[in-house]
């Protein structure tokens, strides 16, 4: 089975609701059949690199 692969604007959406719409991360998970810890890494992601932590399958810069 492969891994299920989420395009930018999903994450996009997913992190804002956490962020911006102060929903829990247990509950957007929840509705949107993602993993916690799924959801954890991309705002962890996005707080690091911004929007361009979503660019494409490319890996992020090593710090």
């Amino acid at each position: 089975m492969s891994r299920k692969v989420y395009d930018r604007q999903f994450k996009m959406a997913a992190v804002q609701l956490v962020l911006e719409e102060n929903m829990f991360v247990k509950e957007v998970s929840s509705e949107l059949s993602i993993h916690s810890n799924t959801l954890y890494r991309w705002i962890s992601e996005y707080e690091e690199y911004g929007e361009s932590a979503f660019s494409g399958r490319e890996l992020l810069p090593v710090k």
